[in-house]
């Protein structure tokens, strides 16, 4: 995903709202193109209780959610 196309997409979203990074190897890995999302994801409990990075947001929270991983 070019910067622009990013950019765009995360210019039609709440200014306000969060955006969360799909990370399947904390950070590290080899470079991953972008070609997910974002995507509305309402924070569970489960996402509360298993991630560091939730605990923070109230449960039923929207967050936008960019990543990799669907090809």
């Amino acid at each position: 995903m070019l910067v622009h196309e990013l950019i765009e997409r995360l210019s039609k979203l709440p200014p306000n709202a969060h955006v969360m990074i799909l990370d399947g190897f904390n950070g590290g890995g080899a470079p991953r193109t972008i070609n997910l999302g974002p995507v509305a994801h309402s924070i569970t409990e489960a996402d509360m209780d298993r991630e560091s990075d939730c605990e923070d947001i109230p449960q039923g929270e929207v967050v936008y959610v960019v990543g990799f991983g669907c090809y």
